[in-house]
């Protein structure tokens, strides 16, 4: 008997458990019939409960088990009907639970509902609110607006015939300008032939007075000649040399007595009366001179040789002494600084053109590429290297410096027996190189290089 009290004690705890632990919640009103149900069926819990006290009751009061064995299991069939009855009451009272549940879902979700339409009943009303306002803000423009028509009728009225007035204007000044622009033709006409005659007139101008010009040269010319040949001006000269202008004479027999006369005179030359005495002077000039020069030649050379032994004693004590400064100066330099020339840094100053002098720093790019090019070469001028690799010198110089760069490279080629790489984009510095060298790709992902000889090309060029 005593596994039977147990067990039906753990029904009975699991049914206590189930029931509030698992009862979902439902509706208002089909809680109260739920909880009639429940009612409903703890007398038939009573009563099972009570036949099981009754049962144990009457075995212990029983001394025979085996005689009570019928008993017994008559009082466990009760039982067991009675455990069926509870768990049907059981799964009767899950079954409402979930059902209160759902109503109380269901009770939710109408409230939610209810909530939201509260709100859009809120929101309609503003709405008809903001409508009624708007239609009473219409109905007052409509009332403003009512004698616009009528002002807008006459505004536009008032317009067209302005309007027809200003057409009429534009009309007449159309006109007007088409016959201005006949008369500027008209007058451009007029003026492109003026302007052909003047300057028609300006050439014949300019001949004429070129023409003058010769003759008033010839002239003077003319002039020039009668005052060396006969001393006297052309005007005066038939009346000098009794020219007749009424006789008749050959000009060609005039001529080659004038030239006759004039080459005699020419080789006896004028006559200096004062020749012995100036002939005198000029001996005495001539010995004075010849001592005065000889002379300034001996002091001449004595101050050359006195100036180069000067220069020499000057140059040797002058150089001492700057290595005599220059070694305590770096000694003295070196005690209060502390200065070690492989530590030292190398500063570039350099004057461009129209520029001041400064450092390369300060430079343009254009200006500091060229400085250094010009560097790198003077120390490969210096001490040449077999190779010399120059990566994008270009880029900052514009086309004239790059054709400088490319003129000094051309130099240092033909002067050194350096091979130049230039690294490069500039379409001008790849004209000028011997040979070119490129990586292209293909097919996607395969890279391949591509040389081109260009003194080559040239020679084929040449050839065809």
């Amino acid at each position: 008997m005593q596994p039977v009290q147990r067990r039906n004690r753990r029904s009975a705890k699991g049914a206590r458990r189930h029931g509030p632990g698992t009862w979902p919640r439902r509706s208002s009103n089909a809680l109260p019939a739920s909880e009639e149900r429940l009612s409903d069926l703890e007398p038939l819990v009573a009563a099972a409960a009570d036949a099981l006290g009754q049962a144990e009751r009457a075995l212990k009061a029983l001394p025979d088990a085996s005689a009570m064995t019928g008993e017994v299991d008559s009082a466990r069939q009760a039982a067991g009907a009675a455990g069926e009855a509870v768990a049907d009451a059981r799964a009767r009272s899950a079954t409402r639970a979930r059902e209160t549940a759902a109503d109380r879902e269901r009770h939710a979700a109408a409230g939610r509902e209810a909530g939201e339409w509260r709100s859009r009943a809120l929101m309609a009303e503003e709405r008809l609110a903001g409508t009624a306002a708007r239609a009473m803000a219409m109905e007052d423009e409509r009332e403003e607006l009512a004698d616009r028509p009528e002002a807008e009728a006459a505004d536009i009225a008032r317009i067209e015939m302005a309007s027809g007035e200003v057409e009429a204007a534009m009309a007449a000044a159309g006109e007007a300008e088409r016959n201005a622009d006949e008369a500027v033709r008209v007058a451009a006409h007029a003026l492109s032939q003026v302007g052909e005659a003047f300057a028609q007139a300006r050439e014949l101008r300019a001949g004429a007075t070129a023409r003058a010009e010769a003759q008033e040269a010839r002239r003077a010319d003319f002039a020039r000649q009668s005052g060396e040949a006969f001393e006297c001006p052309p005007p005066l000269l038939p009346e000098r040399i009794g020219f007749d202008g009424d006789a008749k004479a050959d000009p060609e027999a005039e001529k080659e007595a004038l030239d006759r006369l004039v080459a005699e005179r020419e080789r006896i030359g004028p006559v200096n009366l004062v020749a012995e005495t100036e002939l005198a002077e000029l001996d005495q000039n001539r010995e004075s001179s010849a001592a005065e020069k000889e002379e300034l030649t001996l002091a001449i050379h004595r101050l050359r040789g006195s100036i180069g032994s000067l220069n020499r004693e000057g140059r040797v004590r002058l150089l001492d002494a700057f290595e005599k400064v220059d070694a305590h100066f770096r000694s003295l330099f070196t005690i209060l600084f502390g200065d070690d020339p492989l530590e030292a840094g190398l500063e570039i100053l350099a004057q461009p053109p129209g520029k001041r002098l400064s450092a390369l720093t300060l430079l343009s790019g254009g200006e500091q590429a060229l400085t250094a090019v010009a560097l790198i070469f003077a120390l490969f001028l210096t001490n040449p290297a077999p190779i010399c690799v120059l990566d994008e010198v270009d880029a900052p110089l514009d086309d004239a410096n790059v054709e400088r760069f490319c003129d000094l490279l051309a130099r240092m080629s033909a002067e050194t027996d350096t091979r130049y790489l230039i690294v490069t984009h500039n379409a001008v510095t790849m004209a000028r190189m011997d040979r070119l060298y490129g990586v292209t790709m293909i097919e996607q992902g395969v890279s391949r290089l591509v040389s081109v000889d260009l003194g080559g090309a040239e020679e084929l060029l040449a050839a065809q």
